[in-house]
Formats: structure tokens, sequence, C-alpha cells
């Protein structure tokens, strides 16, 4: 019994070591395989980490940025190009301590860079810089005439280096700025315009130099190197003699927009939203005084051409026309009666001649851009036909432009019920149909609907000249077309535009508009609660090719001041063929 006893106690002690061997042998194994996966995931997944961070130990990159890529009009005039700039450098070489050599060469660059460099401050960088081999700017940016006495007075030095690099600069100014778009500071990258859209094909492609160091910065050898490749010319439609004077055209704290476009392929020649801003600006820092003065006054920043919405008025008269006789509603010879005004639904809506234009045909409604036979149609015309015909013409829906821009509003039964909460009203279409109303619409969807009159086809405008050239149909009949344009030509010789007519030798189609910032009830105490002031059309200069225009100023009071900008615009445009044909007379004599 005591033998049983003993032997039990031998085999639960030979379990217990053997358990405790197991679990010695597990908690081994399981630590073997955790080290195994850590050197696993060290020296096989994070190999290439710790391979770079062993080779900065060793190796330094220094970056070789491109050449920014230039901006040219269509005759390759420089809108935005590359200056170079020269930035002065102390490269320390290892020595202990700087010596008293060293400071009296530093107050030598001194007193040319214009530029205490010796101070307290001062003394200790330049210290670690000589013993660590690091390297200081000491003036950024120097001008041609420092740069010439650094040569000559100090260019024996090894400590001394010049730094070659190219700043983006925009030899114009202002010129044509919503366009062209500026740069960030810091990171030199587009930020708007055509500078921000094709950002890589202008930037280039970066390149490098890798430099051997030792433990203190030193450079040893050059491991590495690749140049850097310039960014991309890009040519623009913009002609610079166009845009020169409609750079020209507004003036004071008139804010508004015009564009110059060929209605044949879309390329637009001109583009100035007013009031504009320096690109120049943006490539250093600007201070909040600049920022106040120059940057704040009417938004400058917005781009009123493509990107600011408004009730296109009058303008909007020849959809409402067009509607109208496509629709059998009116035809070229209905013939009807302007009181002055006309009652619906208990309510009367005026004329713009509130005393009447007596009996007229739709054509001649348009050159005097009489309200009431709109009123008539939009008594007999559904919005959402109405709405329609607007997109035909291109209005509601954005035009393709490469450069942002905003999409516009056409109103249906639909949008109403969504956005507003309510149903449409009759009264609603009345307004609409006299360019009023919840209608919004940029100043180049505008003018696209004017170059579609005038050619039968809806073209995307273009701002590069290498874009192919899209055109789809309006869906408008000839007839119909042949109508609006007659209309737009009379009104040039006797209606609503007849400051153009003095000007000889220009065939000119336009049509005015005024489009109400505030009921008609309200006081207009501020120049913000002004109307807004259209005029658009085309032109053919003698034997020329037409071109369309679009002039918009902001709460002008009424038509007349943009009237009076076309008027200086057109004037301008002709003297400038007429001396571009004498220039053109007398280098023939010269070659006779």
């Amino acid at each position: 019994m005591k033998s049983l006893k003993v032997m039990g106690t031998r085999i639960k002690s030979c379990n217990t070591r053997i358990i405790r061997t197991e679990l010695i042998l597990y908690i081994f194994w399981s630590i073997l395989f955790v080290i195994i996966i850590r050197l696993f995931y060290l020296q096989i997944e994070q190999r290439k980490v710790f391979e770079q961070l062993g080779e900065k130990n060793f190796l330094r990159v220094e970056r070789i940025y491109p050449l920014r890529g230039n901006l040219l009009d269509s005759n390759n005039v420089l809108l935005a190009s590359n200056r170079p700039v020269f930035d002065l450098y102390w490269q320390g070489l290892g020595d202990k301590r700087m010596s008293t050599q060293h400071y009296i060469l530093l107050k030598k660059v001194g007193n040319i860079v214009d530029k205490n460099l010796i101070n307290s401050e001062s003394i200790s960088l330049f210290e670690f810089s000589e013993r660590y081999s690091r390297r200081i700017l000491l003036c950024k940016n120097m001008n041609f005439s420092q740069l010439c006495q650094i040569s000559e007075y100090c260019g024996n030095s090894s400590r001394l280096f010049v730094d070659n690099r190219f700043e983006r600069v925009y030899p114009y100014g202002s010129f044509a700025s919503h366009i062209v778009g500026y740069l960030n500071r810091i990171e030199m990258a587009g930020r708007t315009g055509v500078e921000r859209v094709f950002q890589n094909a202008l930037h280039g492609q970066l390149g490098y130099v890798i430099n051997v160091i030792n433990s203190t910065g030193k450079k040893l050898e050059q491991k590495g190197y690749l140049s850097a490749k310039a960014g991309k010319d890009i040519k623009l439609t913009l002609d610079f003699e166009m845009q020169r004077i409609a750079e020209s055209l507004f003036s004071g704290d008139q804010a508004g927009a015009f564009i110059l476009m060929d209605p044949e392929n879309g390329a637009v020649r001109a583009l100035i939203s007013y009031p504009n801003f320096d690109p120049n600006l943006f490539l250093s820092p600007i201070t909040e005084e600049e920022w106040n003065e120059k940057l704040t006054l009417n938004h400058p920043l917005i781009n009123r051409a493509t990107c600011s919405l408004y009730p296109p008025a009058s303008t909007f008269k020849l959809v409402t026309i067009a509607a109208g006789l496509e629709e059998k509603i009116i035809n070229p010879k209905s013939e009807y009666f302007c009181h002055g005004f006309i009652e619906f639904g208990n309510r009367k809506y005026q004329c713009m001649r509130h005393t009447g234009h007596g009996i007229l045909t739709p054509r001649q409604a348009l050159v005097v851009s009489c309200n009431v036979l709109c009123f008539e149609i939009g008594k007999r015309i559904k919005i959402n036909t109405l709405a329609e015909y607007a997109r035909r013409f291109g209005l509601g829906s954005k035009t393709n432009f490469l450069l942002p821009e905003r999409e516009g509003l056409v109103p249906t039964t639909e949008w109403k019920r969504k956005c507003k909460g309510e149903r449409w009203w009759p009264g609603d279409t009345l307004s609409a149909c006299v360019g009023q109303s919840y209608l919004l619409v940029t100043p180049l969807q505008l003018l696209r609907m004017v170059c579609s009159i005038c050619t039968g086809d809806l073209v995307r405008p273009r701002i590069l000249e290498e874009e192919a050239v899209e055109r789809s149909s309006i869906k408008i009949s000839k007839d119909t077309l042949k109508l609006l344009r007659l209309s737009m030509a009379d009104a040039v010789k006797s209606g609503t535009v007849h400051l153009l007519n003095a000007i000889k030798d220009f065939e000119i189609h336009a049509k005015t508009g005024t489009a109400q910032t505030c009921s008609l009830e309200k006081e207009k105490t501020s120049k913000e609660l002004l109307d807004h002031g259209w005029v658009t059309g085309y032109f053919k200069y003698k034997d020329e090719k037409p071109l369309a225009f679009i002039v918009f100023v902001e709460n002008a009071g009424s038509s007349h001041p943009a009237i009076q900008i076309a008027d200086k615009f057109l004037r301008a445009y002709k003297t400038f063929r007429e001396n571009l044909n004498l220039q053109k007379v007398s280098v023939e004599n010269i070659k006779e």
C-alpha cells in the first residue's frame, strides 16, 4: 500500500515536470516565433524604410526646380513668364571657427547688399555654419548691380555661393489676370485661372542632385543627378491688342465684365472682369494694408465674366420672341397695341415706356425693347416650354469653358416646387418673359446665346489655341433667327442701341438690357440697389469676319453705361485696325 502511494507521488511529480517542460518549450517557441516575425518585418517588410533612413545619414538630396512653362497670347506675346533670381549664401567649409578675415568679408558683403550681416545672433549662426559645413542665406533676390559688385569684389571667396533660380513674373501686371490666374507663394502652384487648370503641364518635372556627406554635413562627392524638365508653354486664344483695349474700358468704382469672342469657332479674344488684380502681388508676402487697399473693394478676385450670376433682363426677350414664333403663338407679321402696361391677375405689368409704344410687330418690339408683347406671349406659354427654348440657346447650363464657371438658372415648375416649396404662378411666367423672375445667367452664357443667333450653332467657348472647335445646332428655324438678326440690326439703327450707329465702317447687331436688383416699389437709396446694365451683340468691321461682344456693368442704373463702354471699344477697335492697315501698306511700299 505504501509502495503504491510512493509510486503515485512519483508519477504525479513526473507529470508536473512534463507539464512544466512543455510550458517552458511553448513559451520558448512563442518568443522565438515573435522574434522571427519581428525580424521578418524589420528586415523584409521595412527594408526600404530603414535603407532610406540609413542613406539619410550620409546622403543629401537637393531638389532642382524646373522652369515653369510660359503663357502666350495667340500672337506669341508673353503673358506669364520667368525671370532669373540670384540668392547669395555663405557656405561653411568645416573649420573649427570663423576667422577675422571671414568677418571682414561679411562686412564687405553687408555693405554691398545694404544689410547688417554681423550681430549678436548671427555670429553664433556663422560659427555653427563653419563648424558643420552648413549653408546660410545672406541675401535673397539680389539686383543686378549687387550681383556685379559681389562678383567683382568678392568673387575669389570660396565661402560665397550664388544660387541662380527662376521666379514667376507677369510682365503686364493685371493684364488678363482672371484668365492667367496667380500662384501660391509657398508651393508655387497655380491657384486660379490657367495657372491652376494646367498646373501639371506648366510645372514640368523636378530634378535632383544626390551628394555624399560626412558626419558634419560636408559634401564629399556627387552620387546621382537628374536634370529638371521645363514645363510646357501654353498658347491662349487671347489677342493682346484686343485685351489691351478691353483693359481700358472700365474705370473708377465701376464693376463688370467684357468678353470678345469669335462666334464661328468660340475663340475668346478678350476677357476682362473689373476690377482686376495684379498676380505679381501673390509672389511675395501681402500685408494687411495691401490686402485692404488692393484686394477688397468691389471684390477684384471674383471672375464676373464666368462665375457671377445676374438676371438677363431685356436681352432674354430674344428667347421669348423666338419661343413665341416657334410655338406659333405669334408670327412675324402679328400686330399688337402697347398701352404702356397690361393688366393680369389684378395687377398691372408695366412696359419699359409707361406711355406706350402704340402698334408694333415682333421685330419692332425687339427694336424698342417693348415688354407688352413678351407679356402677351407669357399669358399663352408654359414656363417649362419657355425654359426649353432658353436651354436651346445654352442658358441654364455650363458652357464647358476650361476655366471655372457657374451653371446659371432657368426656372421650371418642378424647380420652384422643390426649391421654394410652392407652385409656379402665371404671373411668374410674365416676369420671366422679360428676363426677370428667377432667371440667372453668366455674361459668358449670354454671349454664347448671341453667337448662336449670329451663326445658328451653339459653340463652346475656347481659351486654348489647341482646343478642338465644338458646335451643335440650336434647333431654331432659319426664319426665326433671321427676324432676331434683323431686329438687332434695327436696334442699332434706330432703337435702344442707336448710339453705336454713329461709328462708320461697322455692321452691328445688338440688344440691351436693364436688370432689376430689387422691387420697383423699393426706393433705390444706395448704389447696390441700382439696376445692372447689359449690351450684347456682334459686329463686322468692313469685310472682316464677325466678332461677338458683351458688356455688363454692375449697379449702373441703366444700360447706358454699358452702351458707352461698347462705343468706346468699337472706336478703339477701328483705330487699331486702321493703323494696322497703314503699317501693312507702308511695308508693301518699302518692299516695292
